[in-house]
């Protein structure tokens, strides 16, 4: 139905870009894609270059501590 087209593009099936990453928060207009969004991304700390957690900028609106990761499928192991 829907799938990730990098880290900041959500894209239906036809290829046309339903939701898109702006400034940090998803905008889009249909709750189905929010509803879809929040089954397939966690939310994580977020690390530098060196695995350090990034602390939170207090004068920022947005905040820099946490992030949203897209989850791995987990796929069976066949024999």
């Amino acid at each position: 139905m829907y799938r990730f087209e990098g880290e900041d593009k959500i894209v239906n099936s036809r290829g046309d870009v339903m939701a898109q990453k702006i400034h940090g928060q998803w905008d889009t207009k249909e709750q189905s894609i929010l509803d879809w969004l929040s089954e397939n991304t966690e939310k994580v700390r977020a690390r530098n270059s060196k695995g350090h957690y990034i602390k939170d900028d207090p004068t920022t609106p947005e905040n820099e501590a946490w992030t949203t990761k897209i989850k791995k499928k987990i796929k069976s192991k066949t024999k």
